[in-house]
């Protein structure tokens, strides 16, 4: 059985992603609503408005040259003109929908900025619909919008615009969560959170048979909130790629710590030593910004390392007896590129990928773990002494 059930649901459903858009592009003192003035409305600090109709469809073009959501929406918003309820020349028209079609009257309106323009397009909406049967179901409203209230259509299309976005509404959401300069791995987790606090604003709303009115103010709390979390879920890299003009660099390449001495164990190259030094400074700079934010604290940064650490002794391990045909420094290398390629988590968050290579060599540094085969034989010495 035919329904055109899933297209009317996504109608509705359009208005959350559209009332959280608004709201990204409000200033203070804007309100935005839903269900009040149209689909979708925000009321500006100014007195202005703008008032939007959302159609679409899961199959094609919903504004065709006579198509009943067009002429019916431009006939409820002169309606609401004619009864005072929104004042033309304060308030912009917007009718969105998620599909585009051929070229049409819908777009002669949108083009149509100024008296002239607005002149044309009347003229082409007769041209094209003059044949039409006062039995069709657009009839009373597109007699009413052209013949009846010629001067109100033309002002109103005017101060009307056409947006088109393909999907269900998120892409325009994500491009202005991005604008607020909101890092890409947390905009899913904020864009899911404001639509659930605005599908929650609305819904009670609309049960307890108050308007569903958003304001600027009460949005504003809730982003920041929402960002700070975000943060809080995320690992983020502090540092930068040091490279071998670096000054601290050049101090850790000359003073050749204790972890450095281990990888000449083993015959790193002075190319692989800096990329290492790099990884110990950025490693240990993030470190103490996690804590000092308090992203992570002492005792789960000692179990990363633990975990580490059980790794490598795992490692060592299969290595000494899969790898018997390899000599001391070739296995060593290999133990360090399996660790350096380890992948763990800190609070089940992904860490930068200087993380697990710059830790291993901060416990290298304090000769609790080594990569030559006797390197507790010389390392935890030279730490002794």
């Amino acid at each position: 059985m035919k329904s055109n059930a899933p297209g009317q649901l996504l109608g509705y459903a359009l208005q959350f992603p559209r009332a959280l858009y608004h709201l990204l592009r409000s200033a203070p003192s804007d309100v935005v609503c839903v269900e009040v003035v149209g689909d979708v409305a925000i009321r500006y600090s100014n007195g202005e408005l703008l008032t939007e109709e959302d159609k679409s469809s899961v199959l094609g073009n919903v504004l065709t040259d006579r198509s009943k959501d067009l002429w019916k929406t431009l006939s409820n918003w002169i309606d609401a003109s004619n009864s005072g309820f929104i004042d033309i020349e304060k308030t912009q028209f917007v009718l969105y929908t998620n599909q585009s079609g051929r070229r049409g009257l819908v777009n002669e309106f949108d083009e149509a900025q100024d008296p002239l323009k607005a002149s044309t397009a009347l003229k082409k909406a007769k041209d094209k619909l003059k044949e039409l049967d006062v039995e069709h179901e657009i009839w009373k409203y597109y007699n009413y919008v052209v013949n009846e209230n010629e001067i109100q259509f033309m002002e109103i299309i005017q101060r009307f615009n056409l947006q088109i976005e393909s999907g269900a509404g998120y892409d325009a959401v994500r491009i202005e969560i991005q604008k607020k300069h909101v890092s890409e791995k947390q905009i899913d987790f904020i864009m899911e959170n404001l639509n659930g606090w605005v599908l929650k604003i609305v819904v009670e709303s609309i049960a307890a048979r108050r308007s569903a009115i958003m304001t600027w103010e009460d949005f504003d709390k809730q982003f920041k909130v929402l960002l700070d979390r975000s943060r809080s879920r995320e690992l983020i890299d502090f540092t930068m790629n040091y490279n071998k003009e670096h000054d601290k660099v050049k101090k850790q390449f000359k003073e050749r710590p204790i972890y450095l001495k281990q990888l000449e164990a083993i015959e790193l190259t002075e190319n692989e030593m800096l990329e290492a030094i790099s990884d110990f400074l950025r490693a240990d700079a993030n470190l103490e910004r996690w804590i000092e934010n308090e992203t992570i604290d002492y005792d789960i940064a000692l179990d990363f390392e633990d975990r580490l650490t059980k790794f490598w002794k795992n490692q060592r391990k299969r290595i000494g007896i899969t790898e018997k045909n390899l000599n001391a420094v070739e296995q060593g290398q290999l133990l360090l590129s399996d660790c350096n390629s380890r992948l763990e988590t800190i609070r089940d968050m992904t860490p930068p990928a200087s993380t697990i290579p710059g830790t291993y060599h901060a416990l290298a540094d304090e000769a609790e773990i080594g990569w030559h085969s006797e390197w507790d034989k010389i390392f935890i010495k030279e730490k002794g002494d």
